[in-house]
């Protein structure tokens, strides 16, 4: 009886160091990048990267999203301008503004770079930020919230604009 409860818990321990290790992923093989943020560059408040960093086309494929409670809800709204291609985020405000310590847009653009861009306190309806996109091509928003105390941290809006390319815009 001895012998097999042993036997078992080193099968148990065997099957955790198997299966033990990291389950984030990597840029191949490479460790993640976190984009470092400049002084504010805008009057509202919005702060962005000194330079743009390379991403991989799987960076333009959007993830989950996540709704905080009504009452925390905040609003945006992501626009690209069909001449130029220009990119702007803007805060629409909400029920839960007044909880948000902290709004980071990235912009994964077709080209192959990625920025960021953070809304930082007193947050204004209105205030935005605005990215150099690629005019024919789509490119990715995501914005990210970040709630004071224990609320927590949200992706409350992540896709790909436009949504659909023109026929005469792929021509």
């Amino acid at each position: 009886m001895k012998k097999s409860v042993i036997f078992s818990l080193l099968l148990v321990f065997a099957a955790v160091i198997c299966f033990a290790g990291c389950t984030g992923t990597t840029n191949n093989g490479g460790s993640a990048t976190t984009a470092a943020t400049a002084a504010p560059t805008q009057a509202s408040g919005a702060q962005a990267t000194p330079f743009a960093e390379p991403t991989s086309s799987s960076d333009l494929i959007p993830g989950p999203t996540q709704a905080p409670e009504k009452k925390y809800e905040v609003d945006f709204d992501v626009t690209k301008d069909d001449v130029y291609g220009n990119i702007d985020v803007t805060f629409r405000g909400g029920a839960g503004q007044n909880f948000v310590n902290t709004i980071t847009v990235d912009a994964y653009l077709a080209d192959g770079t990625h920025e960021t861009k953070t809304f930082t306190a007193p947050f204004n309806v209105g205030d935005s930020v605005s990215f150099k996109g690629n005019k024919f091509d789509q490119d990715r928003v995501k914005v990210t919230v970040l709630y004071h105390g224990n609320i927590g941290t949200f992706v409350v809006c992540d896709r790909v604009i436009p949504e659909k390319l023109s026929q005469r815009a792929r021509d």
